[in-house]
């Protein structure tokens, strides 16, 4: 009877917890100080979190958000209170009383399946880098918290790894503390935000730091032995912060702002309050910065500080607050760094993709909380620009200035900044509502007319309509183009359209675009060239040497082919190059590989080192062109296919796919199946299990 009546009253408290959506008329957490400890051996999290917080009507039980928890107590006032936990929430137990204010106190343990990831660069088994991702995974996966963005809290953070590590968190470094072994690292923070938001980096990191305009603390951290990358990384970054700060008309609402690196990352980068993290594919040399800048996400990033971080949606409904206004004030970044006429161009490709998708059907309107990110980005944006063009440049930022100041470190819907935007500009916004908002379509032709109020885009479009014209036809429009001042986007627009002409004259355009020394154009220029002529030749040998590495690999393949002696051509190419990222390397050795005149000691080392880019050292687009030029060449070893299973448990779902079906496709080969059944010892139990369904082994 006993065991019947308490199995019921569990399925009353999960029951309770569960159906309840939002604790915000029940309890206000208000801060929370964090200590958690990472263990240098496995990826075991334990700690404290110490909640104050007011009740605010009268409870029976308050829950926190928590998974994989695999040990947990509680203090309530210094006092142990009893504590129910299905797997997914902690409730605590008690009779709380509208008015008072509490001290929670949360001890716990946790093996954290996402949201926080351990990586392991050299395949030893232990940890060398840490980093949090919290939105859409939420911070409840590793931490007990509040799933709710509508509850703010503020959080100050102590991060206890071993002392050869440097810790990361939101806030101000206050101090770091030394013990056997490991740091202790306590940020602080003085205002509030959504528990998404919490963030923690630990890895091999150094920092360079330096102060905006306005003072505010900008912090660029980099790994160790490479400083050299700091400043093609983070370009521009103090002028995209004093231009985003003087255009918004608000000062940066945070402590101090930081950015970070971090391998393996599963988006490009995330707007942790005052802690961007972002993928350090972005964290390259000159030349590679050239080929992915990270200019636009580094605007990106630092507009969500304020929307998103300082005034924050109430639920996904208005997802495009964040991101439309992320995606357009980087675009006036990067129009303050560019020039109008390129943004004016992005605008244009927004609008082109955006119509695309309503044309295959898979449009939705800018307010369906199941839209995708092309609708919350891009849609977000362009409907940005249409209201600023309807109300006026003074209103509109007027209005997004009060909209902020009004709902800071708070929770906002659309109506809550519109209602602000008719107020200040004195019009009616139904209608903008009605065709931007609420439409489940693009609205293409009003896009298109507010695009043809700027000169520059009328030129684009007109030279865009000679798509379907003939060579002979757009000749002079083509040399027009090249005449001075010179147009950048204009000139790519030419060169994307000389791709489609086969005639010799249009070489001519071809080498005086090459003049302009543009990265963009000369890219164009190379990867629209399907094979060498006598016409193009010298024009692509030129472009080996270009500041690029996509261009130095394009141009390179496109010579190869085109030279007999291939074996002179590679070496003597490769003489010319001081730098070589991981894809030109690559390319290098498989042509090298595909060559005569290499003897098979020579050729050895280069094999070897085309399958070491298959290890967890090297990033997720790597290594999968590395398993695509070994699979091809046949020559996948044991070591290669041990990196492949890996590769299948990875946390980033395009790579973990992509190698999924490369493993089961080389199961169905003999050799293949030999060394996959060979390279199962490599892994525990567990992921032994996993493998052989992904493999499909009874």
């Amino acid at each position: 009877m006993k065991w019947i009546t308490l199995v019921a009253l569990l399925g009353a408290y999960f029951s309770q917890s569960q159906n309840t959506p939002s604790q915000l008329t029940t309890v206000d957490f208000k801060q929370a100080d964090v200590s958690i400890n990472l263990d240098a051996n496995s990826n075991e999290i334990t700690g404290t979190i110490d909640y104050n917080l007011e009740i605010l009507n009268d409870a029976l039980s308050i829950f926190l958000d928590a998974k994989n928890l695999v040990s947990y107590s509680a203090l309530l006032d210094n006092k142990e209170v009893k504590m129910i936990y299905d797997g997914k929430k902690l409730v605590v137990q008690a009779p709380f009383k509208a008015g008072e204010e509490h001290d929670l106190k949360i001890s716990f343990t946790s093996y954290p399946s996402k949201a926080m990831y351990h990586i392991d660069i050299d395949d030893d088994r232990l940890w060398d880098q840490v980093w949090t991702q919290g939105q859409g995974k939420y911070t409840s996966n590793w931490l007990p918290s509040i799933d709710d963005m509508n509850d703010k809290i503020i959080w100050n953070t102590s991060i206890t790894a071993p002392s050869s590590k440097l810790a990361v968190a939101n806030g101000v470094l206050k101090n770091v503390t030394n013990g056997a072994d490991v740091k202790t690292w306590k940020y602080t923070m003085q205002k509030p935000m959504s528990s998404y938001l919490l963030a923690v980096v630990v890895g091999d990191y150094e920092v360079k730091k330096e102060n905006s305009s306005s003072g505010a603390a900008l912090e660029y951290y980099y790994y160790k032995n490479q400083g050299d990358k700091v400043a093609t990384t983070y370009q521009h970054s103090k002028e995209i912060f004093d231009f985003l700060e003087g255009e918004i008309g608000v000062a940066f609402p945070w402590q101090d702002y930081k950015q970070i690196p971090v391998k393996d990352f599963l988006y490009s980068g995330m707007e942790n309050t005052g802690l961007t993290v972002f993928s350090d594919v972005f964290f390259t040399d000159a030349l590679g910065a050239n080929d992915r800048s990270y200019v636009n996400v580094n605007a990106h990033e630092l507009a969500h500080q304020w929307f998103g971080d300082l005034v924050t949606e109430t639920d996904a409904k208005h997802h495009w607050l964040h991101e439309g206004f992320a995606s357009y004030y980087a675009l006036l970044a990067e129009k303050d760094l560019y020039g109008n006429s390129y943004f004016q161009h992005q605008l244009y490709e927004y609008a082109e993709a955006l119509n695309e998708q309503t044309a295959r059907g898979k449009s939705t309107a800018l307010l369906d909380p199941k839209a995708n990110s092309l609708t919350f980005y891009q849609h977000g944006a362009w409907a940005l620009h249409a209201l600023k063009d309807k109300v006026g440049e003074f209103s509109f930022r007027e209005s997004v200035t009060q909209y902020l100041i009004k709902n800071k470190y708070s929770n906002v819907t659309t109506n809550d900044f519109l209602d602000i935007v008719e107020e200040v500009s004195n019009q009616n916004l139904d209608e903008f509502k009605a065709i931007w908002l609420t439409s489940t379509t693009f609205p293409t032709a009003d896009a298109l007319q507010i695009l043809r109020k700027e000169p520059i885009m009328e030129d684009f479009l007109q030279l865009a309509a000679r798509r379907i014209s003939s060579f002979d036809e757009s000749y002079y429009s083509y040399k027009e183009t090249l005449e001075k001042p010179v147009e950048l986007e204009l000139v790519k627009e030419m060169v994307a359209q000389l791709s489609i002409h086969n005639t010799n004259k249009k070489y001519e355009l071809l080498r005086a675009a090459a003049t302009l020394d543009n990265v963009e154009v000369n890219q164009l220029i190379v990867l629209s060239t399907p094979s060498i002529n006598v016409e193009n030749r010298e024009l692509i040998k030129s472009m080996l040497n270009d500041n690029s590495y996509v261009t130095r690999e394009s141009a390179l393949f496109l010579l190869w082919n085109d030279v007999s002696d291939k074996r002179t051509f590679l070496e003597e190419t490769k003489q010319q190059w001081n730098d070589m990222n991981s894809s030109l390397d690559m390319a290098w050795i498989v042509l090298a590989l595909n060559s005569s005149g290499y003897s098979n000691e020579e050729l050895l080392p280069l094999l070897t080192r085309l399958q070491s880019y298959t290890g967890p050292v090297y990033g997720t687009e790597t290594r999968t062109a590395a398993f695509d030029y070994l699979i091809n060449l046949d020559a996948m070893s044991q070591q290669n296919y041990i990196d492949l299973m890996q590769a299948s448990l990875h946390h980033v779902w395009r790579f973990y796919e992509n190698a999924r079906d490369i493993l089961k496709a080389q199961y169905k080969r003999e050799n293949g199946k030999f060394l996959i059944d060979q390279s199962f010892d490599h892994f525990n139990t567990e992921n032994q299990k996993r493998l052989k369904k992904i493999i499909d082994i009874k």
